[in-house]
């Protein structure tokens, strides 16, 4: 090979570290609110008063209010990876709230008996619905926007309309795990009740299976290329049903952690849950195209949604304010990553034309394009 074949060897584009590492986006933006939030606090209180946002004790407030929902994203993700989505998590959930209740308050099948019946439901629901995903072709859209109109309609038949009051009988799954310990800042009562450390050990289960097992590797090409996953070898069907079974064990748990914590099994108890695991779920992330996302991305979209949620309560803004908040950040977080990999391109191109300006002689910078190279590369990034 000679001189000049050498130098038309185009060099290695350099990636940012946005796209290096796809999690470093969504924490950035979730640091620089946090670091808003406190300083906004010491400016209210002249810089006197450490700034509770960050305390312990709301820390684990901020924990218990994002757990059943962080629980729900994890299997969401893995539903989302796939190339599915899920709508009726919300009153799959009120459902099997509902089931339970009935259970121990009516029916005296128990508390056991009755957390396995309400899980086992949520179970058998989604499975039809993976099965029925997972041998058509009609949008998971379409079918989870009919289960979630179908189970709100099941749920409604079971309590005749009326919310199902408990006694207490699932308090057991509410108690405070550290009992005596204090806030050093606040002085006040921390509470880790056993739901939150559920989260975390579903959330280690959850990744450990997407990034160290053949399972995982499989939802990833599912999502990736379906067909191209069926050419390999795997059964694309039943990939695409497990994770719909998967998503109903976790909502299930969800849900029964959710009924101890306000002891009434009512059809509200999940109004919303689908769009804030959805929420949380992009924000970190994982792209509602499937094939991509992780549960350390969707991690930090649960304590950053949560975190939304509870600095505006603590700077005492109206609910109309949150929403939007809400809505915002989401649109933030995720047109973020797509201009900023459009940015680290367009660089990366005109880096890469100065090199082959500077090395290849004129002959082979004509024929290189040299001229027109500049509207070609923008016309690329517009595409």
């Amino acid at each position: 090979m000679n001189e000049p074949e050498k130098a038309t060897v185009p060099a290695k584009r350099e990636e940012s570290l946005f796209r290096r590492y796809p999690n470093l986006r969504v924490l950035s933006i979730f640091v620089s609110f946090v670091v808003i939030i406190v300083v906004l606090q010491l400016i209210s209180t002249g810089g006197t008063k450490f700034p509770t946002f960050i305390s312990p004790v709301n820390i684990l407030n901020i924990l218990q209010q994002v757990a059943v929902p962080g629980i729900i994203a994890v299997s969401m993700t893995m539903v989302m990876i796939s190339g599915g989505i899920d709508l009726s998590v919300g009153m799959l959930a009120s459902l099997v709230s509902i089931v339970v209740a009935l259970g121990v308050s009516q029916w005296g099948l128990g508390v056991g008996a009755s957390i396995a019946l309400g899980i086992a439901s949520a179970v058998v629901l989604e499975a039809i619905m993976g099965f029925i995903i997972s041998r058509t072709s009609v949008e998971p859209f379409i079918i989870t926007l009919g289960g979630m109109i179908s189970f709100q309609g099941i749920a409604l038949l079971l309590c005749n309309s009326r919310e199902v009051v408990m006694k207490g009988e699932l308090d057991f799954l509410t108690t405070n795990l550290f009992e005596r310990m204090r806030d050093p800042v606040t002085g006040l009562l921390l509470r880790v009740p056993p739901y939150v450390i559920l989260f975390f050990v579903i959330a280690l289960i959850g990744g450990l299976l997407l990034t160290f097992t053949k399972y995982g590797r499989r939802i990833y090409a599912v999502g990736t290329n379906p067909r191209a996953a069926y050419l390999a070898g795997i059964n694309v069907r039943n990939m695409r049903m497990s994770v719909y079974v998967i998503q109903g064990l976790f909502v299930g748990i969800g849900a029964t952690m959710l009924l101890a914590r306000i002891n009434t099994g009512i059809i509200t108890l999940g109004q919303g849950l689908e769009i804030d695991t959805i929420a949380m779920v992009v924000i970190g992330g994982t792209a509602l195209s499937g094939g991509r996302g992780n549960i350390v991305g969707t991690l930090i979209g649960v304590f950053f949604l949560g975190s939304i949620a509870n600095a505006m309560n603590m700077l005492r803004l109206p609910s109309e304010v949150q929403f939007l908040a809400k809505g915002l950040v989401v649109i933030i977080a995720v047109s973020a990553g797509d201009v900023s990999s459009r940015i680290s391109e367009f660089l990366a191109l005109r880096r890469e034309r100065a090199n082959m300006r500077t090395v290849l002689p004129p002959k082979e910078r004509r024929e290189a394009g040299e001229q027109g190279g500049g509207r070609a590369d923008l016309q690329d990034l517009s595409a």
